[in-house]
């Protein structure tokens, strides 16, 4: 839903609120079983065709609706947040879209934009973090699997992603860590995290964490381009 009306929503994700700009819906249990009308882009074909994935694409004026629909919605939620943030923090993505929009976000409220803070884990880390998890036996393997998959994919090097890892597993394998810390002059007190895409909450939660130890007692939200998925 990329109109103005109905949004943004608020959404919470253990005690991180979490604004999304734009509402997606979950296909209706009909179309969900029927596979010849099954959409591609996982429930989201305009965040894969914003970023030309999947072979779906978008035009010049969807894009500019969607950029006036944007601007409009931004407005209404500097106008729920009045003491506005000092530090904006773009998640770390292989896409620039998540840097777009927290730079959107920045000019809104005056703030300083960082976009390499935080940066994804390797696979390699993912199977050290796997070692040290408090999990049983066969959830290990299960993930061990999984991470395997994603070795052979991209290599010990590549980043992890949590695409693929089944939800109640996400926490055991934190998906972020602190690459480069800004230079500021001055300490926020009120910082957002920026993300195209709200799925399960871990990375945005994950984010939260490891920001919340390097500035004790600010006040950290979070912002996605589309929510997560609701009927």
């Amino acid at each position: 839903m990329t109109r103005p009306q109905g949004n943004p929503t608020i959404e919470h994700s253990g005690d991180l609120k979490i604004y999304s700009v734009f509402k997606r819906q979950l296909l209706s249990a009909k179309r969900r079983r029927n596979r010849e009308q099954r959409q591609l882009g996982d429930n989201c074909p305009l965040i894969y065709a914003l970023k030309g994935k999947e072979e779906l694409t978008t035009d010049i004026t969807s894009i500019k609706r969607l950029n006036e629909s944007f601007g409009i919605i931004l407005e209404q939620i500097a106008r729920q947040e009045p003491d506005g943030y000092q530090l904006i923090i773009s998640m770390p993505s292989a896409h620039n879209i998540s840097h777009i929009v927290a730079r959107r976000f920045a000019r809104m409220f005056g703030s300083f934009h960082s976009a390499n803070l935080l940066r994804k884990i390797t696979v390699e880390e993912a199977f050290k973090l796997l070692d040290r998890a408090d999990i049983s036996v066969e959830e290990t393997r299960s993930l061990d699997y999984r991470i395997k998959l994603q070795a052979k994919e991209v290599g010990f090097n590549g980043n992890f992603s949590l695409k693929g890892i089944p939800a109640g597993l996400r926490d055991a394998l934190p998906p972020l860590s602190l690459n480069v810390l800004p230079e500021l002059n001055f300490r926020p007190r009120r910082i957002l995290l920026v993300d195209d895409l709200m799925a399960s909450g871990t990375t945005l939660r994950t984010a939260a964490h490891l920001i919340s130890q390097q500035y004790p007692g600010a006040t950290i939200h979070a912002a996605c381009l589309f929510s997560s998925i609701g009927r």
